[in-house]
Order: structure tokens, then C-alpha cells, then sequence
């Protein structure tokens, strides 16, 4: 039953994505969709790409709070706040942004699953009341999305969509400028990162 729970929330995430994607970044085998999303003025984008690594391989330097920052562009650090059980897990993580905006914060509840055919689902919502208030920082009021990672050939597929509203006094127009080259850059450090292990 609580498997059945699980798969029903990450099919309800991903029914909410928008199907209307525009290809804006194509490089090194690696693209990047966006699209316009319902209720906000902050885009959403989606990443293509594959990486010469396992699914599992990939699922678990993306949940390795210790070290993905050391890859995951504009990630500052990350911290584990409650390992609710082996698959899922509640975690800070905080963004770097350019002066003089103050830095973000994001709290999430991430759930992993690892499919039959191997493949592996990781779903990411945020969950802004699960921890106190930091004044170092601005609590992003929205950020979810999730990872599908499937075998192909001797590695993985991955496809990889995030919407976050930054709160505070970044405008969209602003935060929208950024979304194509982070998630980018967060791909090829991926890469780098699983081929130096």
C-alpha cells in the first residue's frame, strides 16, 4: 500500500508538468527544454541527457546530500534533516545567487524508487513548514520536480524537470534568465563528477 502511495504522488507531479517544452539549449548531448507553467511566471525547465553510469549509480550521487553540491551548480551545501526511511528522506539545501540578493534556502521531501526494469524515480517537493526559519537566508516559497533515470545501452537516460519560485525580490523575468544554463552546467558536472569516481 504505501509503495501504491509513493508511485501515485510521483505520477501526480509528473501529470502536473507542462507538455508544451521548447528546446533552447542542445550541447555535448545534452538538452535543455523550458516551458511556461500554470499559476506562475517562473518557467520550468526539463534536461535530456546520457550519462555512462547505472541508474542507481546516478540516483544515489543525485541524493548523496555529503557531495552533490561539489556538481549540483549553484548548490551551496545540503543538510539531511530526517531519513524518514530507507527511500525517503526530508533535506535543506541551500542556493547561491548573485549580489546583492541573499542566498535561498529550499526545503524538500524526496522520495526514491527503484523500478523492476531498473530504472529509478526520484521526486522532489518542497515542504516549507517541515523546518524553523533561517534569517541567513530567503525561504524559496515553491520548488519540486523530479528525476527519471533509465537504463540504456551501458548507461542511463536521464530526464531531469525543476520549477522553484526564489520568493524575496527576484523577479521572474530575473530568475528566468538563469534556467537554461544552471541545469546545463549541473548535467556536465553530473558527468564529470561519476566519470572521477
Amino acid at each position: 500500500m504505501k509503495m501504491n502511495i509513493i508511485i501515485t504522488g510521483i505520477m501526480a507531479i509528473m501529470a502536473s508538468v507542462p507538455v508544451s517544452w521548447q528546446l533552447e539549449k542542445e550541447e555535448d548531448g545534452i538538452k535543455v527544454y523550458l516551458a511556461e507553467a500554470e499559476n506562475t511566471s517562473f518557467k520550468q525547465f526539463k534536461v535530456e541527457a546520457y550519462i555512462d553510469a547505472s541508474p542507481l549509480a546516478i540516483a544515489n550521487a543525485v541524493t548523496d546530500l555529503d557531495n552533490n553540491y561539489k556538481w549540483f551548480s549553484g548548490v551551496q551545501k545540503a543538510t539531511r534533516i530526517k531519513q524518514v526511511n530507507t527511500n525517503e528522506f526530508l533535506f535543506k539545501q541551500v542556493i547561491e545567487v548573485p549580489f546583492p540578493f541573499k542566498n535561498r534556502e529550499t526545503v524538500q521531501y524526496c522520495t526514491v524508487v527503484v523500478n523492476a526494469d531498473k530504472s529509478v524515480h526520484i521526486t522532489l517537493v518542497d515542504r516549507n513548514n517541515a523546518a524553523p526559519l533561517d534569517s541567513r537566508y530567503v525561504r524559496m516559497p515553491m520548488a519540486k520536480g523530479y528525476w527519471i533515470i533509465t537504463p540504456k545501452g551501458t548507461g542511463s537516460h536521464i530526464e531531469y524537470s525543476f520549477i522553484s519560485d526564489p520568493g524575496g525580490n527576484i523577479p521572474a523575468w530575473l530568475a528566468n534568465e538563469f534556467i537554461v544554463d544552471s541545469p546545463f552546467k549541473t548535467i556536465k558536472g553530473l558527468r564529470q563528477y561519476l566519470k572521477n569516481k
